[in-house]
């Protein structure tokens, strides 16, 4: 019976001390560490920054768009403007007229 107790204690204790060594194991080095962090700059460089640079190029191309379009439209828009406040201003004077007759 001290057999079977001393091979369990004594397998306890192996897996735990297997589980310590795997637990240091997994620390990172220094070396890692900075491998890690340059491949992570290196990744930002090479994918996520020209994908910015084209967001950047969309956004200057669609305010010229929109620039381009109020110089046409301003003009059209004031026209409009004009024509319709003299429709206006002939509705409520032909209305003056109807009422006075």
């Amino acid at each position: 019976m001290k057999v079977l107790v001393l091979a369990v204690v004594l397998l306890c204790v192996c897996s735990l001390e297997g589980a310590v060594v795997k637990r240091n194991s997994e620390t990172p080095s220094l070396s890692d560490v900075f491998s890690q962090y340059f491949q992570t700059v290196s990744e930002y460089l090479s994918k996520q920054l020209p994908e910015k640079a084209k967001t950047e190029e969309l956004k200057t191309q669609a305010k010229a768009y929109l620039e381009q379009a109020h110089e046409q439209l301003s003009p059209i828009a004031k026209q409009l403007h004009t024509e319709f406040m003299d429709l206006i201003t002939q509705l409520v004077e032909t209305g003056k007229k109807a009422v006075k007759q």
